[in-house]
């Protein structure tokens, strides 16, 4: 019985990420038509690195007409499956309004889910939102603590927004700033 199980599953995810293979190469090439082709085969029964890819895609125009809503449909699809660069997109194309409505309540929703990955740019844009409270409410606090993190990978710019920050911060509530960023660099730090 068990040996019927794997039969059946071999029979779906081996095509999947042969489509898949096949895509990367064709994208590496610069045949980009091959590569949307693999790709949405691929994408269409559930390979969550071939959604994020198409999304790609079809932002930039690459082997199709830049789509921006068939962008953010692939994104959302990606990043629904917990795909961590696909939510970092997605929360741009809210924040910017493309391929969908401008909603900066989206736009930090998924910019956390990716902050939370480990994503450093998107816990720099995170903190960027905390700290002039759009689509979230408005805390140095919270700024400092995600800038930090990113800073901790890096990210230069999240150094300068650090710093930004701390300095907006009254100085009897500076303690409490890095008291939140250890506890959210412990918590997510950790995950990668």
């Amino acid at each position: 019985m068990r040996w019927a199980f794997f039969y059946i599953l071999s029979l779906v995810v081996m095509p999947v990420l042969a489509d898949f293979d096949e895509g990367i190469v064709a994208y590496q090439k610069g045949d980009y038509v091959s590569a949307l082709r693999e790709f949405n085969s691929s994408a269409r029964l559930g390979n969550v690195a071939a959604q994020y890819n198409l999304g790609f895609m079809y932002a930039k125009g690459r082997g199709v007409e830049k789509n921006y809503s068939e962008a953010f449909f692939w994104f959302l699809r990606a990043a629904k499956n917990g795909d961590s660069e696909s939510q970092y997109h997605l929360a741009g194309m809210y924040e910017n309004g493309l391929g969908v409505a401008q909603d900066y309540y989206q736009a930090a929703k998924w910019y956390r889910k990716a902050a939370e990955q480990g994503e450093a740019h998107a816990q720099l844009t995170l903190g960027g939102l905390y700290g002039i409270g759009l689509g979230a409410p408005q805390s140095y606090k919270q700024a400092y603590a995600w800038f930090n993190l990113a800073a901790i990978q890096g990210n230069e710019s999240a150094e300068q927004g650090r710093e930004v920050a701390i300095d907006a911060i009254p100085p009897q509530q500076i303690a409490d700033a890095q008291a939140l960023s250890a506890i959210i660099a412990k918590k997510y730090l950790k995950r990668q």
